[in-house]
């Protein structure tokens, strides 16, 4: 198979604040697999907070693309030839669209997942002062579902002001490790009174030891600590659910066996997503149907509409069109 790769630039329609910065657009990277007449297609957005950039993501796929071309790498064996990670992910996608196209069926055949027509997903707002908060949470009256961010001056202040508007949406916070663990048993109290049922994140990645201090009720979430399987020892105990993201996991496969392991333990599951056209966001869908939360909501915030392949509509994501993956 010929493998191509391609970095591309997706800008945002306004910058989006969180604990580590702002960000107005990020770098992807799009990589094709063709061969027997077909073309597996993937996606993958490198973090930089991670230490991944859209130039390291090319370079290891062109130092993988001599074996990948002479058949000597499929997609099992991608799995030990490249650390988890965007660069895997992209290619991991690519090869399970190239599988389902090759073999003339689906990617829920394939993967023998149920085929929902609608995801219920959350939107996100950013951190903001309380009066913008108030003001955006006022736009998303018809939401299902709202994520928070908080780790900015006024957190309390912001919540109270989704919950002035919104005060029956079912409301989470994600603090992307901006907090301490003083922080957070001072606030999770309140966090609780105001019906918050989930905070993400809330210390940085590397101090979740220091969980086991933790005195509040509001179960916590493992986002950034949360990379794959072999982070489930280390969580276990500590976090009551994981997000999983392809661009951490290393693409579906590690996705969906991360998926059933931390079930099989217990740990509830969410599926998140970096950022990424409608090519990254359809496999993390197939990820959606075994998640308890849905947080997919880039295509709402993306510059470009034709980017949005797969629709949210302020509630909910539509099954994808195989047009665009799988």
């Amino acid at each position: 198979m010929k493998l191509t790769a391609l970095k591309r630039r997706l800008d945002l329609t306004t910058p989006f604040r969180v604990s580590f910065g702002e960000i107005s657009g990020l770098d992807v990277v799009a990589v094709a697999l063709e061969g027997g007449g077909v073309v597996g297609r993937g996606e993958a957005c490198p973090m930089p907070m991670f230490g991944h950039t859209a130039e390291a993501v090319l370079n290891a796929l062109t130092a993988i693309a001599p074996d990948i071309e002479a058949g000597l790498v499929d997609r099992i064996g991608l799995q030990s030839r490249l650390p988890a990670g965007p660069a895997r992910n992209a290619l991991d996608c690519a090869f399970w669209d190239h599988e389902a196209k090759a073999a003339g069926r689906s990617i829920w055949d394939l993967t023998g997942l149920s085929a929902p027509d609608h995801l219920a997903s959350d939107v996100t707002i950013g951190i903001e002062t309380p009066e913008e908060t108030e003001r955006l949470a006022a736009t998303h009256r018809h939401a299902g579902m709202i994520k928070l961010k908080l780790g900015g001056p006024d957190d309390m202040a912001c919540v109270r002001a989704v919950r002035q508007v919104l005060p029956a949406v079912r409301l989470f916070v994600d603090v992307n490790g901006g907090w301490t663990l003083e922080q957070l048993n001072a606030l999770a109290p309140e966090l609780a009174a105001l019906d918050v049922f989930m905070i993400e994140q809330p210390l940085p990645r590397g101090e979740d030891e220091q969980l086991d201090g933790y005195v509040g009720s509001v179960p916590l979430c493992a986002d950034e600590s949360c990379q794959d399987r072999a982070d489930l020892d280390r969580l276990e105990g500590r976090y009551a659910f994981v997000n999983i993201k392809l661009d951490k996991t290393g693409g579906l496969t590690e996705a969906l066996a991360l998926a059933r392991e931390a079930e099989a333990r217990g740990m509830r599951l969410m599926v998140g997503c970096m950022m990424g056209s409608g090519l990254a966001m359809a496999p993390a869908y197939l990820v959606g149907t075994l998640c308890e939360v849905v947080d997919l909501d880039v295509s709402l915030l993306l510059k470009n509409p034709a980017d949005a392949a797969v629709r949210h509509d302020g509630r909910r994501l539509s099954l994808f069109d195989r047009t665009v993956w799988g």
